[in-house]
């Protein structure tokens, strides 16, 4: 009895199963055939969907499109996990507008900010494998490694390797080149050695501030210890062990996918793919390589039922490593809190025309990833991968509940230092006040000359604009939207309340490290005049040609037809003059964008690079080309003057158009 009872409720239950199966099919082909709006058709997908997250699934399934639509994303990938299996991976939209190459689970994307959890992954192997210690002095590896700061002498000594991972060494977010706002003409290694020129913020270890320089700088510590490229490291020591197939970091690799999604900045130039923020930011994956890399951290240096990092060395990069950074809730590239109950790990990446988030919880058993090709002006990537599993927990708390209950906890490897009490807001700005320099007549004539509206360089083009004004004998600056006291601490050297340095001192001027110019309006008329006299003499030697051809067709006629001859010499004042015609063309171009937008006279022409659309590079060259042509002008019209085939006035009016060529193009272009 007890036997056929049995069975018959095992049949029952699994003819409730197909049931609920079936229904989910179903409903799951219905929403498909209903089909999305044609700017983000959903692409292939692979789903492994249990009963509790079909409606989870479909509910999403439905609104993602929506909101894409909304926040004007081409692409999206998401991929929710637990420990063992893939819960739901699936693609929306596309690669980018214009191709429209439907976006799959293996699209490559750049994840910008999240690539810091990498770099910490990265360390933990490394000092797994003992190439580094992470308490130790970071000049243990870097002995000729400084850097500035005018609360303590050589902070270098002091800095670790936890402290860059955890951003509470005082480091700026920006080093001088290789930057956000820069475009890397110059190599990894020199990124790294300007952040000796920078000014840390705060005393090493006192305070806490997102630095991408920091987490470079340790991704640079892992490549002299290894002796290979950081790229390479990563690839050979985490990418490649966790399954990670289709995932780098080589820029060469990326642009040879003809499938990978192309970012979407919301401005007129698209985003460089090149960077030097390589560490900081500089993986690109796959929602199919991000469910690997979730379930490796959720099982806490494990997968696919092999352990590949010990778990106290995990649990180290899960730890805050010391007060400052447990007080902001940061481990080692990785945000930590309490969440739903339980430890919940996140970080973000947002930049270059790309938004991503992932999130997971080692005790729930659950994690999950969102990768866009876009920068929305709220972080879409961030609320829809926290909304998942907030919905998916919602919906089976007893099962959450427990999974919480039967986590066990583990001792990280290297244990939160004590450290010195964290500096507050109030204590960092009477720190910095007290290095103040003395006022007297000299600081405040200085100080006035200094006030003025600065120009930030963004990739070459007029950014931001920092505006520095005085009062009462000091400076305060305004930088979108905030303002704040300066203190100078050297002549030209200010610092603001939060240690931001504003550096005034020589020739090459800079916010928080970033490179700017102060704007001058006899300096902005003088070359705009300049420039409107250049446009002018282009637009009379475009003008005067045919003026002149018609001016002797009228003469010839007079005189009688055939009495013009053709020579060699001849010709080769045509072809001068149609050169400088062409090149006169390409620099009324010029002085337009320049009109267009003024304060490009500050800065030299900015330089093309791949990404950007043919017509884009062409303009971006004019000037090059321009310079070319005029050369190519003086050739011919030197070939003419020996033949004497110029009459006085023309021979003049060329020497004149060339000259201006040349110096106009030079000037653009240094």
């Amino acid at each position: 009895m007890e036997t056929k009872l049995s069975t018959r409720g095992e049949l029952l239950l699994n003819a409730n199963k197909i049931q609920k199966k079936l229904i989910v099919l179903l409903l799951m082909v219905f929403i498909s055939s209903c089909g999305a709006p044609a700017a983000v058709v959903p692409a292939a997908r692979t789903t492994i969907a249990s009963d509790l997250m079909a409606d989870t699934i479909a509910k999403y399934r439905q609104e993602i499109p929506k909101m894409m639509q909304q926040a004007n994303i081409p692409g999206l990938a998401i991929a929710i996990v637990d420990d063992k299996s893939i819960l739901w991976m699936e693609g929306f939209g596309y690669t980018d507008w214009n191709r429209r190459i439907p976006v799959t689970q293996d699209t490559l994307f750049s994840i910008q900010s999240m690539s810091k959890s990498f770099t910490a992954t990265a360390a933990m192997f490394a000092a797994q494998d003992g190439l580094v210690d992470l308490d130790a002095p970071i000049t243990d590896y870097l002995p000729n490694f400084r850097v500035n700061s005018i609360f303590e002498d050589h902070p270098e000594q002091k800095i670790t390797l936890r402290m860059l991972l955890s951003h509470t060494a005082g480091f700026a977010h920006e080093a001088p080149y290789g930057g956000n706002f820069d475009l890397p003409a110059y190599s990894f290694e020199k990124h790294i050695a300007s952040i000796s020129d920078t000014w840390l913020k705060f005393p090493v270890g006192a305070y806490y501030s997102y630095s991408n320089l920091g987490i470079d700088l340790a991704g640079y510590i892992l490549q002299v210890r290894s002796g290979m490229p950081f790229i390479q490291y990563v690839q050979e020591k985490v990418l490649q062990p966790l399954g990670m197939k289709d995932s780098t970091l080589d820029v060469q690799q990326v642009r040879a996918s003809t499938t990978r999604a192309i970012g979407h900045a919301g401005v007129p130039l698209p985003p460089p793919v090149d960077f030097l923020l390589i560490p900081s930011g500089g993986v690109w994956t796959t929602a199919a390589d991000m469910a690997r890399y979730l379930q490796f951290h959720i099982n806490e240096g494990a997968i696919d039922g092999r352990r590949l990092l010990q778990e106290d060395l995990a649990e180290t990069m899960y730890t805050p490593p010391n007060t400052v950074a447990e007080i902001v809730g940061y481990g080692l590239g990785i945000d930590v809190s309490i969440r739903n109950g339980a430890r919940h790990f996140q970080h973000g990446g947002g930049g270059f025309g790309f938004n991503s988030s992932m999130v997971w919880y080692p005790d729930l058993k659950l994690g999950s990833v969102v990768l866009t090709n876009a920068e929305p002006t709220v972080s879409y990537a961030y609320n829809l991968s926290e909304g998942v599993l907030d919905s998916m927990i919602a919906r089976s708390p007893e099962l959450y509940a427990q999974r919480a209950e039967n986590s066990n906890a583990i001792e990280p490897a290297y244990l939160p230092a004590d450290g010195e009490t964290p500096l507050t807001n109030h204590e960092l700005r009477n720190l910095i006040r007290r290095k103040a320099l003395p006022d007297d007549t000299s600081a405040v004539s200085r100080r006035i000359n200094y006030a003025g509206e600065y120009i930030i360089q963004s990739f070459g083009m007029p950014g931001d604009t920092v505006e520095v004004s005085y009062a009462n004998g000091e400076l305060s600056c305004a930088y979108l939207g905030e303002v704040a006291a300066l203190t100078e601490v050297e002549p030209g050297l200010f610092f603001s309340p939060s240690g931001v340095a504003l550096d005034l001192q020589g020739p090459d001027l800079s916010f928080n490290n970033i490179h700017m110019v102060k704007a001058d309006s006899r300096i902005m008329w003088f070359r705009i005049v300049i420039y409107s006299v250049c446009g002018l003499i282009f637009l009379s030697t475009l003008l005067l040609w045919p003026i002149r051809a018609l001016i002797s067709g009228m003469r010839r006629k007079r005189a009688g037809a055939g009495s013009a001859t053709t020579t060699v010499a001849g010709r080769w004042k045509v072809w001068a003059w149609g050169l400088i015609a062409l090149a006169s063309l390409f620099g009324l171009f010029c002085v337009m964008v320049i009109l267009i937008i003024p304060n490009m006279v500050y800065f030299s022409w900015p330089r093309p690079y791949p990404e950007l659309a043919f017509w884009q590079q062409l303009l971006i060259r004019l000037p090059y080309i321009s310079l070319t042509v005029a050369g190519m002008a003086a050739l011919l019209t030197g070939l003419a003057l020996k033949n004497h085939s110029l009459e006085h006035f023309m021979r003049l009016y060329f020497l004149i158009a060339i000259l201006v060529l040349l110096v106009f193009n030079i000037a653009l272009l240094v």
